[in-house]
């Protein structure tokens, strides 16, 4: 049995890799770029109106003021119109329209009065290139805009369409095989006896994985038989992760070990000194097939998914670990255990953000997650934890890098 932080640093060494992709833009949400993006023009391309105005130059305000214009003409976004401003002069404009080369400034809609092709303004300052977006100010041509090893998220998509990349390079996704093991197991879809549980640790694994896009390519249950064990790991033995959930405790019944070793899969470790998630087997075969072997309770299921195969995907993707909320809990917890616990609990708002516990069944709880924003970590270490003291929290929902 090995303590959590020697699991977590063993998990995390194991990086694999599976390659790089060209793919569409509009299929890339939550996968990883895996190249950099380098601007292929300045952003913005042009001098951009960032208010609906008027285009003048400062000085005529500043300087030599001014207090009546000349509308000379008026351009709207996606005009290619040129204007030769003189003093004295200014030209309509609209936002996002490209402001006349000889126009340093933009006065605002809501500060102009317009009497035919005259306008006048209410106000006395004007600074240079006040509401006027910059050439290149968010970037210059050729430089570097995106950098990879980042998820792509929604805000990620409109930056490389902007950037006129149809196509980028990503990490390419792992053939990952699904296997829930148990005689008391059960699909969903059919008729259950009250002897009987239906399958819900894979739809959780499944439901996981897609925070990275990633889909499995099988997801099957099996007996509690250790050749169809053996049977069903050798079928998967091509795949580059294997997750199963159940028969790796210490019971009669608890064959996944054994099928695994006979399959010429590695144990790294087996045990791991935390609750839920104790009998967590993960190892790894010659063939590049990684495989995590899982407790068999829901929230066990949950509990491993964050803390071991999170940290496993973001290795191997070249994300940065995953950092914990430090957040203030509102209670006082007794330590229960003299190893590492973790339990679920959700966000509370009094004043500030603090996190409170909830009332859960144990590892076997079917609703705890549904309950529950996350996980709290109580180390191994710790003694109770008092109300205010800080500490880490997993939620369950995902945010993509920034």
């Amino acid at each position: 049995m090995v303590s959590l932080k020697e699991a977590i640093q063993a998990v995390a060494a194991f990086r694999s890799d599976w390659g790089i992709e060209t793919i569409p833009l509009d299929q890339s949400l939550r996968r990883v770029l895996a190249e950099d993006i380098f601007a292929d023009r300045d952003y913005p391309p042009f001098n951009r109106s960032a208010m609906d105005g008027y285009a003048i130059r400062w000085e005529d305000i500043i300087t030599n003021r001014i207090v009546s214009f000349t509308i000379i003409g008026e351009i709207f976004a996606g005009d290619n119109k040129t204007f030769k401003l003189r003093s004295g002069e200014a030209v309509k404009i609209m936002t996002g329209a490209a402001v006349p080369d000889d126009a340093n400034a933009v006065i605002k809609k809501e500060d102009a009065v317009q009497s035919g092709n005259v306008v006048s303004f209410t106000v006395e300052q004007c600074l240079p290139y006040q509401h006027i977006a910059r050439k290149g100010g968010d970037v210059l041509k050729n430089g570097l805009s995106i950098t990879k090893n980042r998820q792509i998220n929604a805000g990620a998509l409109s930056a490389l369409a902007s950037l006129g990349r149809s196509n980028i390079r990503v990490f390419r996704l792992p053939r990952v095989a699904i296997l829930s093991t148990g005689n008391e197991i059960t699909s969903v879809d059919v008729p259950i006896t009250k002897h009987q549980i239906r399958d819900s640790n894979s739809f959780f694994i499944a439901g996981f994985l897609q925070h990275y896009s990633i889909t499995p390519v099988i997801k099957k249950i099996i007996q509690d038989d250790v050749e169809s064990l053996i049977s069903n790991i050798e079928a998967v033995k091509d795949c580059d992760i294997l997750i199963l959930s159940g028969g790796v405790s210490a019971g009669d019944a608890d064959f996944v070990p054994d099928a695994l070793e006979r399959c010429g899969v590695q144990a790294l470790f087996h045990k791991v000194k935390i609750k839920p998630g104790k009998p967590i087997w993960f190892g790894h075969h010659t063939n590049g097939l990684t495989v995590f072997a899982l407790p068999g309770n829901p929230f066990s299921v949950q509990v491993a998914s964050n803390i071991f195969i999170e940290p496993y995907l973001r290795s191997c993707f070249h994300l940065p670990p995953v950092t914990p909320f430090r957040l203030p809990i509102n209670v006082t917890r007794k330590k229960k255990v003299s190893i590492d616990e973790f339990f679920p609990a959700k966000y509370a708002h009094e004043g500030a953000l603090e996190i409170s516990p909830i009332v859960f069944n144990g590892s076997g709880d079917i609703t705890a997650i549904v309950h529950s924003h996350g996980i709290v970590h109580h180390p191994s270490a710790a003694n109770d934890l008092m109300q205010d003291d800080l500490v880490d929290f997993y939620p369950w929902e995902k945010f993509t890098d920034q």
